[in-house]
């Protein structure tokens, strides 16, 4: 079984070639974070493979990876705003950067979020999504996750994955550690455990294991995060599991290695078959490569 690392970002530092979002402080423009980083960090460790997302919705240079290293590399996109229509945006992009899936942060943006979930702003493309197969990569706050537990009553074929053990997060909490991380103050547990477990009662949603750092209030190997480990393993399983290390902000700290190794640290009673599934199984049942 294949070794996939099912989350991470990398990006060239901002030109005319390689345009991309830029975050000060976090990921400034003339941060250059090229694929032959990673690879030889995956070669050390023993990780076969890896979906990789941008940082924003060029995909310019992750089309480029996935072409040069076949068979390493899959990609998921994000949500273009911009992007009159979007299920021309995603054919466009799927011919172009081969993504598998785009990442978005919310489902509906109106101040007065309407009762059929078919109004809300982000169905045109979660139904294009569903009708292309396509990946849900999502990252939001808990209203919008209640917004999402509405739309999958409409379309409940749509493949989502939580990211990062499903902390429900808003932006606006978002700020840069001492380690150039992202970081979100929060309590752990959170308390949007519940609303996560109903989400896992639907057979189309899986979960990140994954960011154990952006929340946890104890060092390496955060040993406050083992509830949260639990709980995803007993509500949504190995099979709906998959490993991430979200490089390259793990790579000084605690350091790339050490991120896969959480899996041990956080779920040391798993028999051999589960990690297996955890640590790729499930990734490569939902991506090609």
């Amino acid at each position: 079984m294949p070794v996939i690392d099912s989350h991470l970002h990398l990006f060239r530092a901002v030109s005319d070639r390689y345009p991309r979002t830029v975050y000060p402080g976090l990921a400034d423009a003339d941060l250059d974070v090229p694929a032959e980083k990673l690879i030889s960090l995956m070669e050390s460790t023993r990780v076969d493979k890896a979906i990789v997302v941008p940082l924003g919705p060029e995909d310019h240079y992750l089309g480029e990876i996935i072409e040069q290293y076949p068979g390493r590399f899959a990609g998921v996109g994000c949500y273009d705003g911009s992007a009159p229509d979007q299920a021309k945006n995603l054919d466009d992009r799927i011919n172009k950067s081969n993504i598998q899936g785009i990442r978005i942060g919310e489902v509906d943006a109106s101040a007065d979020t309407p009762d059929d979930p078919r109004q809300f702003s982000m169905f045109p493309l979660l139904e294009a999504m569903s009708e292309r197969n396509l990946r849900v990569w999502f990252y939001a706050e808990s209203r919008q996750v209640q917004l999402l537990e509405k739309v999958l009553d409409v379309l409940p074929q749509l493949v989502v994955v939580f990211n990062h053990c499903g902390f429900m997060v808003s932006l606006d909490n978002l700020t840069v550690d001492q380690h150039y991380r992202p970081h979100f103050t929060t309590e752990v547990p959170p308390p949007t455990l519940e609303l996560l477990g109903r989400l896992a009662e639907r057979p189309n949603t899986y979960i990140h294991f994954s960011g154990q750092y952006a929340f946890s209030h104890d060092p390496y190997p955060y040993p406050d995060m083992l509830p949260v480990a639990d709980f995803i393993y007993n509500t949504f399983g190995p099979n709906r599991m998959l490993w991430a290390s979200d490089f390259p902000w793990v790579a000084e700290q605690p350091g790339y290695a050490q991120q896969l190794a959480l899996v041990d640290h956080l779920l040391p009673n798993l028999t051999q078959a589960e990690r297996q599934q955890i640590t790729g199984g499930t990734a490569a049942s939902l991506f090609d490569f």
